[in-house]
């Protein structure tokens, strides 16, 4: 009888040894067949990501502007194009490139793209299984247990969607930040421009009032003129000299403010004026404007895709309910057969919520985009109304103080210094048309830089370039000269 235990259980043990390579291929068949199986899925989960690239916004911006964005330089790094040549004096056109190039606010917002293009490969990314395993430790059999996403199928594909879009968003935000940089370095430039006119003409106004009162001196001597009349001239050329002076440090102050819109703050680098083209003459349709304003301005853009990416993240939201865990497959070391392995499934119950909360907050979100889509939308047609009204305007008033005030100023001044020279007039009015005339020159550069800026705001509230002012004929830097002012020998 002992006998014959012994050998059932050797036979036993036997069975169990010749057995157990048995299962061990079982296993690992099962094995090679979910792993194969979740392949699969991996694959089928599988979305190629796509995204925007900084050549994509520099693109955009040189349709529109006619300016590319330049090659990408390390930070504190200035890189200029060739064409760009500092000596002979800085066009407007030079200093858009540049600006667009190494504007210091705009090479920072630049950097917001790379962050998508991060966004769109972290949300293509997968995510790792995970392993779980209970050691054999004492009486403990091994256990072991793979644990894979399965909502990566209906889950993935609309998370790389909405980065996707994001990133879209962020190049045409990007695209509409360049048309602003550029219509800020225009307008820069113009009132840089238009402060050295001004104190070109101060100085001019100043020379002409010292000579006055130096006539008025003589003729004081002479005792032609009453000491009122000298006092009088001898303030404004006071009055003159300190305007000369102001005139200077606001060019100067308008200098240093294109330099850092330029990004060449810390350099030694000085932009030399250069004839501005006069803005030719020229008239548009407003409602094709706004038309096109709406159509095609980027920042509109970026709010529609905007609202399609918070659209995704609802649909985030509704699928991530469950939060389905595969696990492929749970493994037991030693069972009743051996090696025990199967597939198993692991999730969330809604039972307390149905993750009303994000999709709430997704519904929100889209809709507070539509509205502001709604706002930007009509915000973009204003701002093409009021530009242009501005420019009908400024192109109003340059007319009229070019072409009618300015030219009688003029005249008014040549006949006082006629009258002047025969004694039939007093100093007082003498000065009094140079007043006109000096105010007059002023108004007419001040009507014209006003043109320029709504040309220049225009162009940016429509969404690309209207008008090639660099194609005008330039004019002169000098200001319209004065009237010699001619004295008698008797009054040297």
């Amino acid at each position: 009888m002992r006998s014959a235990v012994c050998y059932d259980r050797n036979r036993k043990n036997d069975r169990s040894i010749r057995q157990f390579p048995h299962y061990s291929s079982r296993c690992c068949v099962f094995l090679s067949r979910w792993a194969f199986i979740l392949c699969l899925v991996l694959a089928a989960g599988c979305v190629s990501p796509t995204h925007l690239s900084r050549s994509h916004v520099s693109g955009d911006v040189l349709a529109r502007t006619g300016f590319d964005l330049g090659p990408p330089t390390p930070a504190c790094d200035l890189a200029f194009d060739q064409w760009v040549v500092w000596e002979d004096g800085l066009t407007e056109e030079e200093a858009v490139a540049v600006g667009l190039w190494n504007n210091p606010a705009y090479q920072e917002l630049l950097a917001d793209l790379e962050i998508s293009v991060a966004d769109v490969i972290q949300a293509a990314q997968l995510q790792n299984p995970q392993v779980l395993t209970m050691l054999p430790i004492g009486v403990k059999q091994w256990e072991f247990a793979l644990y894979a996403p399965v909502d990566i199928l209906w889950v993935r594909p609309v998370r790389i969607s909405a980065a996707e879009l994001e990133s879209r968003r962020v190049a045409e935000r990007l695209a509409q930040d360049g048309l602003n940089v550029v219509r800020d370095i225009r307008v820069a430039y113009i009132d840089w421009q238009l402060a050295v006119q001004r104190a070109q003409l101060t100085e001019q106004g100043e020379t002409l009032r010292r000579e006055i009162a130096r006539i008025a001196k003589a003729r004081l001597a002479a005792g032609d003129v009453a000491e009122l009349d000298v006092s009088a001239v001898r303030l404004d050329a006071m009055v003159g000299a300190a305007e000369v002076s102001r005139t200077a440090r606001d060019a100067d102050l308008a200098r240093e403010r294109l330099r850092y819109l330029l990004g060449i703050q810390l350099t030694d680098l000085q932009p030399l004026p250069v004839p501005m083209p006069v803005p030719p003459s020229t008239n548009f349709d407003v409602q094709l404007l706004v038309s096109e304003a709406v159509s095609s301005r980027p920042d509109l853009r970026a709010v529609e895709l905007a609202v399609n990416a918070a659209e995704d993240r609802e649909k985030i939201a509704r699928r991530d309910i469950w939060q389905f865990t595969a696990i492929l497959p749970d493994i037991n070391a030693k069972g009743d057969k051996g090696f025990e392995a199967g597939p198993g499934m692991r999730f969330t119950v809604p039972i307390f919520h149905q993750n009303q909360g994000a999709i709430a907050r997704a519904q929100a979100d889209a809709e507070r985009l539509r509205r502001q889509y709604v706002n930007r939308r009509d915000l973009a047609a204003w701002e093409v109304k009021q530009a242009y009204i501005q420019f009908l305007q400024a192109q109003a008033d340059l007319e009229i103080w070019r072409d009618q005030v300015l030219p009688q100023a003029s005249q008014a001044m040549t006949s006082s210094q006629i009258a002047l020279e025969e004694g039939q007039v007093s100093l007082l009015l003498v000065l009094e048309t140079t007043r006109q005339l000096l105010n007059a020159q002023q108004r007419e550069r001040d009507a014209e830089a006003q043109l320029r800026r709504a040309i220049a705001e225009l162009e940016r509230s429509v969404g690309h370039r209207l008008v090639d002012v660099a194609a005008s004929a330039p004019m002169s830097m000098e200001m319209l000269p004065f009237p010699e002012v001619n004295v008698g020998e008797d009054m040297r």
